[in-house]
């Protein structure tokens, strides 16, 4: 045999072998594609199933687990737990259900529905308000009149001298000296609450705030403390005259 057919042979047994070769690779991978897509499919429906299953149970959890024949504590437990259950699906404003679903539902915040009125909010007292509110009310129990003053302030001073020195006054009025207090800036805040006034002097009557320094000069000038005290005081006031005039 020539080389010449030789090499024809030669190239004919490997364009044969390649051809067979392709065509066992072609055939394994329609098997193979195949089998991928079946199990794609049956993956599908299986993962169909479990879901359909999961919902059927769902539907049917509390009609399964009677509270009859479970222990008494778990028939509790079912009793307590299937209304947040029943209700974990509908939600607020749901035109088919028929009713009012304006509660929380599965944590959300209740939300008022029309023409209902919000909650007022709570009002939590601080332990540093406690204190202070019960300091106020301890002070004002102390005497009918009480001067909330400053040492260092002039007005605060003049106040002062009109009530303590000036007059005659029983019971004698008390004095807080908010810069010496403890809770002095706390207790300033409270009476511009309370009284609309954050300045000193501040001067209560009964808890009533009459003014400062300049009000209480004024109203001695007109001869007009005396009887606004008389007025405010009541019976609790045993005395009340200036000191250069006989007892009233």
């Amino acid at each position: 045999m020539s080389p010449y057919r030789r090499v024809r042979l030669l190239l004919v047994s490997v364009f044969l072998l390649v051809l067979l070769i392709l065509f066992l690779t072609a055939d394994q991978r329609r098997i193979r594609n195949q089998t991928i897509y079946q199990k794609t499919v049956e993956a599908l429906d299986a993962k169909h199933a479990r879901n359909q299953g999961q919902r059927d149970d769902d539907g049917n959890l509390f009609q399964k687990l009677k509270p009859e024949k479970l222990r008494p504590e778990d028939a509790q437990a079912v009793a307590v737990d299937r209304p947040r259950y029943d209700g974990a699906t509908v939600l607020k404003g749901d035109p088919d259900d028929g009713k009012d679903n304006s509660g929380s539902v599965a944590g959300r915040v209740k939300v008022p529905s029309a023409g209902e009125k919000a909650p007022a909010p709570e009002q939590k007292n601080e332990p540093g308000n406690v204190e202070v509110e019960t300091e106020f009310n301890s002070i004002l129990k102390r005497s009918p009149i009480i001067i909330f003053s400053k040492t260092y302030c002039p007005y605060s001073r003049k106040a002062k001298y009109i009530l303590l020195k000036k007059y005659s006054i029983v019971p004698a009025p008390f004095v807080v000296e908010l810069d010496q207090h403890q809770l002095g800036p706390e207790l300033q805040n409270l009476l511009g609450t309370n009284t609309g006034r954050k300045t000193v002097p501040n001067v209560l009557i009964n808890g009533m705030s009459i003014g400062g320094g300049d009000d209480i000069e004024a109203l001695d000038i007109s001869r007009d403390l005396v009887p606004k005290l008389q007025k405010m005081v009541g019976r609790r006031l045993v005395e009340a005259r200036r000191v250069d005039d006989n007892p009233i």
